[in-house]
């Protein structure tokens, strides 16, 4: 049985904030840097398959094999994760719950930043919360002006927008349109290691 059977209950929002950190991450033992691999290193491949609310029959071995083949040097912990996250994908369509929204604080700092920077140091997936419908623009300022992608995502896997970001400065940005009342996700991948000093997200006044 899942701990929180399916996240994206927009009236639950206070309560699921609240119990977040301690509930879910502490019960279910899966960290937020085990997310982070998975949705920068593995959801790409499956997103499209989950099976809503049907079991999850794959083997525990048979799906640990596939977490080392695709996934690299791993600690067993690591796999226990992936495997555990494989799953929920699977069987709840959604990404798992992460602690904090973007949208709350509005702008964040290299310390929350590297909290959801992946090992590799070449990836970034961040929960920007629960938006309304209309026009957001993210901001970002890095340490050296590296090229990355970004992608918008929401918690039905739909792709808000999808962008190359490269410039002469250290300073981006982006804007998009929510079209849902929904919860988005950003995702950041880069060719090389990238660090984020500052990303800020606000909604735009002006509908474009």
């Amino acid at each position: 049985m899942n701990v929180l059977p399916k996240i994206f209950q927009h009236n639950m929002l206070p309560t699921i904030i609240l119990i977040l950190p301690l509930f879910v991450f502490a019960s279910d033992t899966i960290t937020v840097k085990s997310a982070v691999i998975f949705n920068t290193a593995c959801a790409r491949c499956h997103e499209g398959e989950c099976s809503g609310r049907m079991s999850f029959h794959l083997p525990e071995e048979a799906a640990n094999q596939h977490i080392r083949r695709h996934g690299g040097d791993l600690s067993l912990s690591d796999i226990r994760h992936l495997f555990k996250l494989l799953r929920y994908m699977k069987e709840e369509c959604s990404f798992y719950p992460l602690p904090h929204a973007l949208m709350n604080d509005q702008k964040w700092d290299r310390t929350m930043l590297d909290t959801f920077r992946s090992p590799s140091k070449q990836a970034y997936f961040m929960p920007l919360g629960l938006l309304k419908p209309g026009m957001y623009q993210l901001s970002f300022e890095a340490l050296d002006n590296t090229k990355f992608c970004a992608e918008i995502i929401n918690e039905e896997f739909d792709f808000s927008d999808k962008d190359s970001l490269f410039g002469k400065t250290n300073k981006k940005e982006l804007k998009f349109h929510a079209e849902q009342h929904l919860y988005y996700f950003l995702r950041l991948t880069a060719q090389q290691a990238i660090s984020l000093e500052k990303l800020t997200l606000i909604k735009s006044k002006r509908v474009e």
